[in-house]
This record gives structure tokens, C-alpha cells and sequence, in this order.
């Protein structure tokens, strides 16, 4: 039997060792959430090619799916929101092919400073992270 990406211990994403900013100070972190969206595909082939990302790119803090969307939650750090957000813009597309990717494009996208993440998930109509990594259905069967 295989077994699961959820299974695998989670690594928090190290730091990057570019150049720091020119005032010295550390790079902000931002907390990106990347909704896809497009053609139906089955659901099971969405949650393998997932978990296929979480691998190759190990910053993924949970993942939700479905026929004909997905959703990737994680920590990314850059000088400025811009930076966040142009790696999120290619986020998908780098790794369409590697991890079998469904063809979809971004419908939606969402980059929060870390202090503001904090104050939403504090917020009760915020979804939680039950497990760091976790992929899972947008609506669980029943």
C-alpha cells in the first residue's frame, strides 16, 4: 500500500540566502493562498497531482481540491508583496508539467503579511489548518 504525502513529516520552509534588503532588515513573509480553476477533472487524479507538487515544492501548508478547482495555501517571503505575488502568478505554471498539473488558470489570489494572516485566522469564519501539509476535498464526503 502507499502511502500518503499527509503522512510525511513537514518541513518548514527555510529561508532563502539571497541578498538581504538594503536596509538590513528580513525579508517580510507573506502568506499566499493561489485558487485554480477550469475543466473538470477527477478528483483523485487533482489530489495526486497535489500531492505531487507538495513534493517538488515543500512550502505547501494545506491544499484543497475539487472537480474543477484547487486551492494552495503557503509562506513565501520577499521584500515587498510584489515578489510574493509574481512567484504566486507562477507558482501553477512551473510545475504544470512535473507534478501533472491540471491545465487550469488562477481565478483567484490572496497575499497577506504575516501579522494580518494572524489577525484572519483568529477571525471564526476563517478556515484552519488542522495539519501542516494537509491536502483535502472541499467538501468532504459524507
Amino acid at each position: 500500500m502507499e502511502a500518503s504525502v499527509d503522512a510525511f513529516l513537514r518541513v518548514p520552509m527555510s529561508r532563502r540566502t539571497g541578498p538581504r534588503p538594503a536596509d538590513g532588515a528580513d525579508p517580510t513573509l507573506w502568506f499566499v493562498t493561489v485558487t485554480l480553476g477550469g475543466d473538470p477533472v477527477e478528483p483523485t487524479e487533482t489530489r495526486a497531482a497535489l500531492e505531487r507538487l507538495s513534493i517538488e515544492r515543500p512550502f505547501v501548508v494545506s491544499a484543497r481540491y475539487g472537480a474543477t478547482r484547487a486551492e494552495v495555501r503557503y509562506w513565501d517571503e520577499g521584500d515587498d508583496v510584489s515578489v510574493a505575488v509574481d512567484q504566486a502568478l507562477r507558482m501553477w505554471s512551473d510545475h504544470t508539467e512535473s507534478a501533472q498539473l491540471p491545465r487550469w488558470r488562477i481565478v483567484g489570489l490572496e497575499v497577506l503579511d504575516r501579522e494580518t494572516a494572524r489577525r484572519q485566522w483568529d477571525a471564526a469564519d476563517r478556515r484552519r489548518v488542522g495539519v501542516l501539509g494537509e491536502i483535502r476535498p472541499f467538501d468532504p464526503p459524507v
